[in-house]
Protein backbone atom coordinates (compact mmCIF):
# COMPACT_ATOMS: atom_id res chain seq x y z
CA UNK A 1 0.00 0.00 0.00
CA UNK A 2 2.75 2.58 0.82
CA UNK A 3 4.39 1.85 -2.92
CA UNK A 4 1.16 2.46 -4.23
CA UNK A 5 1.12 5.83 -2.41
CA UNK A 6 4.73 6.89 -3.44
CA UNK A 7 3.75 6.03 -6.73
CA UNK A 8 0.31 8.24 -7.18
CA UNK A 9 1.89 10.89 -5.51
CA UNK A 10 4.62 11.04 -8.22
CA UNK A 11 2.15 10.58 -10.81
CA UNK A 12 0.19 13.70 -8.80
CA UNK A 13 3.50 15.32 -9.29
CA UNK A 14 4.38 14.94 -12.75
CA UNK A 15 0.93 15.94 -14.08
CA UNK A 16 1.53 18.98 -12.42
CA UNK A 17 4.10 19.77 -13.91
CA UNK A 18 3.12 18.09 -17.23
CA UNK A 19 1.14 20.37 -20.33
CA UNK A 20 2.19 23.54 -19.02
CA UNK A 21 4.97 24.28 -21.91
CA UNK A 22 2.98 25.78 -25.06
CA UNK A 23 3.61 22.93 -27.36
CA UNK A 24 4.12 19.53 -26.91
CA UNK A 25 7.54 18.82 -28.31
CA UNK A 26 8.80 21.23 -25.59
CA UNK A 27 10.59 20.76 -21.96
CA UNK A 28 11.00 22.71 -18.98
CA UNK A 29 14.57 24.14 -18.22
CA UNK A 30 16.43 23.45 -15.25
CA UNK A 31 15.78 26.41 -13.40
CA UNK A 32 13.09 28.38 -14.60
CA UNK A 33 9.55 28.06 -16.19
CA UNK A 34 10.95 28.62 -19.37
CA UNK A 35 10.56 25.94 -21.69
CA UNK A 36 12.96 24.80 -25.20
CA UNK A 37 12.34 22.42 -28.03
CA UNK A 38 13.11 18.50 -27.47
CA UNK A 39 15.22 18.35 -30.40
CA UNK A 40 17.48 21.17 -29.55
CA UNK A 41 19.12 19.12 -26.11
CA UNK A 42 22.62 19.01 -26.75
CA UNK A 43 22.98 20.84 -29.77
CA UNK A 44 25.78 22.80 -28.54
CA UNK A 45 23.48 26.10 -27.88
CA UNK A 46 22.52 27.23 -24.52
CA UNK A 47 18.55 27.30 -25.01
CA UNK A 48 17.56 27.57 -21.47
CA UNK A 49 20.06 29.72 -20.60
CA UNK A 50 21.14 28.32 -17.33
CA UNK A 51 22.79 25.43 -19.50
CA UNK A 52 20.39 22.80 -17.98
CA UNK A 53 19.67 21.81 -21.69
CA UNK A 54 23.73 21.17 -22.34
CA UNK A 55 24.27 19.60 -19.15
CA UNK A 56 27.37 16.77 -19.55
CA UNK A 57 25.64 13.64 -18.17
CA UNK A 58 22.32 14.45 -20.34
CA UNK A 59 24.24 14.89 -23.19
CA UNK A 60 26.55 11.51 -22.82
CA UNK A 61 22.97 10.32 -22.56
CA UNK A 62 21.86 11.88 -25.59
CA UNK A 63 24.36 10.74 -28.15
CA UNK A 64 25.09 7.27 -29.10
CA UNK A 65 27.66 6.51 -31.80
CA UNK A 66 24.87 4.83 -34.10
CA UNK A 67 21.92 7.04 -34.73
CA UNK A 68 22.07 10.68 -34.67
CA UNK A 69 21.28 12.97 -32.09
CA UNK A 70 18.33 12.84 -29.61
CA UNK A 71 17.72 9.00 -31.35
CA UNK A 72 18.33 5.83 -30.50
CA UNK A 73 18.52 1.97 -31.50
CA UNK A 74 15.08 0.30 -31.39
CA UNK A 75 14.98 -3.20 -30.86
CA UNK A 76 11.71 -4.48 -31.38
CA UNK A 77 10.03 -7.90 -32.89
CA UNK A 78 13.09 -9.05 -34.69
CA UNK A 79 13.96 -5.49 -35.92
CA UNK A 80 16.39 -2.80 -35.12
CA UNK A 81 15.75 0.70 -36.31
CA UNK A 82 16.62 4.45 -34.93
CA UNK A 83 13.72 6.35 -33.70
CA UNK A 84 13.61 9.23 -31.25
CA UNK A 85 14.52 8.88 -27.43
CA UNK A 86 10.89 10.10 -26.70
CA UNK A 87 9.37 7.52 -29.71
CA UNK A 88 11.55 5.42 -27.98
CA UNK A 89 10.27 5.98 -24.06
CA UNK A 90 6.51 5.78 -25.59
CA UNK A 91 6.52 2.36 -27.76
CA UNK A 92 4.74 -0.22 -26.02
CA UNK A 93 3.29 -3.45 -26.21
CA UNK A 94 6.75 -4.94 -26.56
CA UNK A 95 8.41 -2.02 -25.70
CA UNK A 96 11.69 -1.39 -27.22
CA UNK A 97 15.25 -3.06 -26.25
CA UNK A 98 18.14 -1.03 -26.22
CA UNK A 99 21.11 0.95 -24.51
CA UNK A 100 19.30 3.87 -23.79
CA UNK A 101 19.48 5.05 -19.93
CA UNK A 102 16.33 4.90 -18.64
CA UNK A 103 15.87 8.07 -16.44
CA UNK A 104 16.13 10.66 -19.65
CA UNK A 105 12.47 8.40 -20.56
CA UNK A 106 11.62 9.37 -16.54
CA UNK A 107 13.04 12.71 -17.45
CA UNK A 108 10.82 13.41 -20.45
CA UNK A 109 7.53 12.00 -18.42
CA UNK A 110 8.67 14.91 -15.56
CA UNK A 111 8.86 17.51 -18.51
CA UNK A 112 11.79 19.12 -17.05
CA UNK A 113 15.56 19.25 -17.78
CA UNK A 114 17.66 17.72 -14.45
CA UNK A 115 20.87 15.80 -14.46
CA UNK A 116 20.42 12.39 -14.57
CA UNK A 117 22.12 11.72 -11.15
CA UNK A 118 18.88 13.63 -9.58
CA UNK A 119 16.93 11.03 -11.09
CA UNK A 120 16.00 7.34 -9.06
CA UNK A 121 14.13 5.04 -11.17
CA UNK A 122 11.11 3.29 -9.44
CA UNK A 123 12.33 -0.44 -9.23
CA UNK A 124 10.03 -2.09 -11.94
CA UNK A 125 12.30 0.06 -14.50
CA UNK A 126 15.12 -0.76 -12.79
CA UNK A 127 14.33 -4.06 -13.39
CA UNK A 128 13.96 -3.93 -17.32
CA UNK A 129 17.32 -2.16 -17.60
CA UNK A 130 18.59 -5.51 -16.26
CA UNK A 131 16.32 -7.05 -18.56
CA UNK A 132 18.32 -6.30 -21.21
CA UNK A 133 20.96 -9.24 -20.40
CA UNK A 134 17.98 -11.44 -20.92
CA UNK A 135 17.41 -9.88 -24.19
CA UNK A 136 21.22 -10.07 -25.28
CA UNK A 137 20.72 -13.79 -24.58
CA UNK A 138 18.05 -14.47 -26.84
CA UNK A 139 19.60 -12.41 -29.16
CA UNK A 140 22.33 -15.06 -28.42
CA UNK A 141 20.28 -17.91 -29.52
CA UNK A 142 18.88 -16.42 -32.75
CA UNK A 143 22.34 -15.77 -33.64
CA UNK A 144 23.42 -19.20 -33.05
CA UNK A 145 20.82 -20.76 -35.08
CA UNK A 146 21.00 -18.75 -38.15
CA UNK A 147 25.14 -19.82 -38.02
CA UNK A 148 23.78 -23.34 -38.17
CA UNK A 149 22.37 -22.90 -41.60
CA UNK A 150 24.38 -20.37 -43.05
CA UNK A 151 27.90 -21.35 -42.26
CA UNK A 152 27.92 -25.19 -41.54
CA UNK A 153 26.56 -28.04 -43.29
CA UNK A 154 27.89 -31.78 -42.97
CA UNK A 155 28.11 -32.04 -47.22
CA UNK A 156 30.05 -28.94 -47.16
CA UNK A 157 33.89 -27.68 -46.22
CA UNK A 158 34.28 -25.83 -43.12
CA UNK A 159 32.64 -22.62 -42.66
CA UNK A 160 29.76 -23.40 -45.65
CA UNK A 161 26.45 -24.40 -45.78
CA UNK A 162 24.32 -26.63 -48.83
CA UNK A 163 22.64 -24.31 -51.25
CA UNK A 164 20.87 -26.24 -53.98
CA UNK A 165 24.00 -28.22 -55.62
CA UNK A 166 26.40 -25.50 -53.87
CA UNK A 167 28.00 -24.62 -51.11
CA UNK A 168 28.19 -20.85 -49.88
CA UNK A 169 29.21 -19.30 -46.94
CA UNK A 170 26.98 -16.76 -45.85
CA UNK A 171 28.79 -15.23 -43.30
CA UNK A 172 26.43 -12.30 -42.71
CA UNK A 173 28.10 -10.95 -39.00
CA UNK A 174 31.05 -9.85 -41.04
CA UNK A 175 31.45 -6.35 -42.56
CA UNK A 176 34.00 -5.52 -44.96
CA UNK A 177 34.24 -3.38 -48.23
CA UNK A 178 33.80 -5.28 -51.68
CA UNK A 179 37.64 -6.00 -51.59
CA UNK A 180 38.14 -7.38 -48.26
CA UNK A 181 34.85 -9.48 -48.83
CA UNK A 182 36.67 -11.34 -52.26
CA UNK A 183 39.81 -11.89 -49.72
CA UNK A 184 38.30 -13.26 -47.21
CA UNK A 185 35.94 -15.87 -49.46
CA UNK A 186 39.60 -16.83 -50.93
CA UNK A 187 40.70 -17.76 -47.38
CA UNK A 188 38.58 -20.25 -46.75
CA UNK A 189 39.08 -21.68 -50.42
CA UNK A 190 36.35 -19.32 -52.37
CA UNK A 191 35.49 -16.45 -54.09
CA UNK A 192 32.39 -14.27 -53.62
CA UNK A 193 29.45 -15.42 -55.20
CA UNK A 194 28.69 -15.63 -59.08
CA UNK A 195 25.06 -15.51 -60.56
CA UNK A 196 25.40 -16.37 -64.18
CA UNK A 197 24.07 -19.89 -63.76
CA UNK A 198 20.48 -19.73 -64.09
CA UNK A 199 17.48 -17.97 -61.97
CA UNK A 200 16.59 -21.27 -60.24
CA UNK A 201 20.00 -20.52 -58.41
CA UNK A 202 19.16 -17.18 -57.28
CA UNK A 203 16.04 -17.86 -56.05
CA UNK A 204 17.20 -20.84 -54.27
CA UNK A 205 19.88 -18.66 -52.32
CA UNK A 206 17.21 -15.69 -51.55
CA UNK A 207 14.84 -18.45 -49.91
CA UNK A 208 17.58 -19.58 -47.89
CA UNK A 209 17.60 -15.90 -46.77
CA UNK A 210 14.26 -15.05 -46.26
CA UNK A 211 13.64 -18.62 -44.48
CA UNK A 212 16.02 -17.77 -41.77
CA UNK A 213 15.20 -14.06 -41.14
CA UNK A 214 19.00 -12.78 -42.35
CA UNK A 215 18.38 -8.92 -42.48
CA UNK A 216 22.17 -8.32 -43.91
CA UNK A 217 23.24 -6.87 -46.92
CA UNK A 218 25.74 -8.65 -48.42
CA UNK A 219 28.67 -8.22 -51.33
CA UNK A 220 28.78 -10.69 -54.67
CA UNK A 221 31.45 -10.62 -57.12
CA UNK A 222 30.40 -8.62 -59.95
CA UNK A 223 32.14 -4.81 -60.54
CA UNK A 224 32.14 -2.25 -63.46
CA UNK A 225 35.84 -1.35 -63.72
CA UNK A 226 35.59 0.40 -66.91
CA UNK A 227 32.21 1.62 -69.14
CA UNK A 228 33.95 -0.16 -72.39
CA UNK A 229 33.65 -3.56 -70.31
CA UNK A 230 31.29 -3.32 -68.93
CA UNK A 231 29.39 -5.01 -65.69
CA UNK A 232 32.06 -8.95 -65.42
CA UNK A 233 32.08 -11.65 -62.46
CA UNK A 234 35.42 -11.86 -60.74
CA UNK A 235 35.25 -15.02 -63.36
CA UNK A 236 35.75 -13.10 -66.16
CA UNK A 237 32.49 -13.51 -67.46
CA UNK A 238 30.01 -10.71 -68.35
CA UNK A 239 26.76 -10.10 -66.18
CA UNK A 240 23.21 -10.38 -67.49
CA UNK A 241 21.95 -6.66 -67.14
CA UNK A 242 18.24 -6.43 -66.12
CA UNK A 243 15.40 -8.82 -64.97
CA UNK A 244 15.62 -11.34 -62.79
CA UNK A 245 18.94 -10.24 -60.97
CA UNK A 246 18.53 -6.37 -60.92
CA UNK A 247 16.66 -4.67 -58.86
CA UNK A 248 14.52 -0.68 -59.68
CA UNK A 249 15.14 2.02 -57.97
CA UNK A 250 12.17 4.68 -57.84
CA UNK A 251 13.56 8.55 -58.75
CA UNK A 252 11.85 11.92 -58.59
CA UNK A 253 12.53 13.11 -62.11
CA UNK A 254 10.67 11.04 -65.03
CA UNK A 255 12.45 9.29 -67.62
CA UNK A 256 11.43 7.46 -71.20
CA UNK A 257 12.25 4.20 -71.59
CA UNK A 258 14.10 2.93 -74.56
CA UNK A 259 14.52 -1.00 -75.64
CA UNK A 260 16.91 -2.76 -78.78
CA UNK A 261 16.31 -3.06 -81.73
CA UNK A 262 18.32 -5.24 -84.09
CA UNK A 263 22.09 -4.48 -83.12
CA UNK A 264 22.77 -1.36 -82.94
CA UNK A 265 19.74 0.67 -82.31
CA UNK A 266 17.26 1.68 -79.96
CA UNK A 267 13.34 3.00 -79.71
CA UNK A 268 11.78 4.96 -77.36
CA UNK A 269 9.00 2.78 -75.55
CA UNK A 270 5.50 3.57 -75.50
CA UNK A 271 5.62 6.62 -77.38
CA UNK A 272 7.91 8.01 -75.34
CA UNK A 273 5.79 7.71 -71.66
CA UNK A 274 7.71 8.46 -68.62
CA UNK A 275 8.22 6.17 -65.97
CA UNK A 276 9.68 7.19 -62.56
CA UNK A 277 11.75 3.64 -61.70
CA UNK A 278 14.77 2.93 -63.50
CA UNK A 279 16.51 -0.89 -63.20
CA UNK A 280 20.29 -1.12 -61.64
CA UNK A 281 22.49 -0.38 -62.35
CA UNK A 282 23.21 3.19 -62.80
CA UNK A 283 23.66 4.91 -66.13
CA UNK A 284 26.40 6.31 -65.62
CA UNK A 285 27.41 4.60 -62.88
CA UNK A 286 27.59 5.66 -59.40
CA UNK A 287 28.25 2.06 -57.40
CA UNK A 288 31.54 -0.11 -59.17
CA UNK A 289 30.20 -2.90 -57.32
CA UNK A 290 27.45 -5.47 -57.21
CA UNK A 291 25.60 -6.26 -54.12
CA UNK A 292 22.34 -7.88 -52.61
CA UNK A 293 21.00 -5.53 -50.01
CA UNK A 294 17.94 -6.73 -48.12
CA UNK A 295 16.09 -3.31 -48.31
CA UNK A 296 16.29 -4.23 -52.27
CA UNK A 297 14.76 -7.96 -51.60
CA UNK A 298 18.01 -8.65 -52.22
CA UNK A 299 17.91 -7.76 -55.80
CA UNK A 300 20.98 -7.09 -57.22
CA UNK A 301 22.21 -3.40 -56.83
CA UNK A 302 25.05 -1.55 -57.67
CA UNK A 303 27.06 -0.13 -54.74
CA UNK A 304 29.68 2.23 -53.74
CA UNK A 305 33.13 -0.53 -53.50
CA UNK A 306 33.98 0.67 -49.87
CA UNK A 307 30.64 0.49 -48.06
CA UNK A 308 30.74 -2.47 -45.74
CA UNK A 309 28.76 -5.43 -46.03
CA UNK A 310 28.82 -9.12 -45.72
CA UNK A 311 31.06 -11.40 -47.70
CA UNK A 312 28.60 -14.31 -49.35
CA UNK A 313 31.12 -16.76 -50.97
CA UNK A 314 30.83 -20.00 -53.41
CA UNK A 315 33.61 -22.77 -53.02
CA UNK A 316 34.28 -23.71 -56.56
CA UNK A 317 33.08 -27.56 -56.04
CA UNK A 318 29.89 -28.65 -56.68
CA UNK A 319 27.86 -31.42 -54.64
Amino acid sequence: MEVMKILLAALLCISQVAATCPESEQIHCGTSDSCTRIRYICDGDNDCGDYSDEESGICRAWRNEYCERGSVRCRRMGDTNCVTISRYCEISDPPCEGDLDIRLCYMLREEKLRPLEEIFLPSEESAMRRSSVEEAEILGEEFLEKVNVTVRHPDCPQFYTRVGDRCLSVFFFGKVNWGEARSFCKTIGGDLLTLHDGAEKFHELVHLLREHHITTDFWVGGSLRNETEGWTWVDGAHMELGTPYWTIRSTTDCRPRTYSVGVNSTRVANEGACYHYQQAPHTPAEGHCAALNFENYFYMSDEKCLELKSPLCVFPKKI
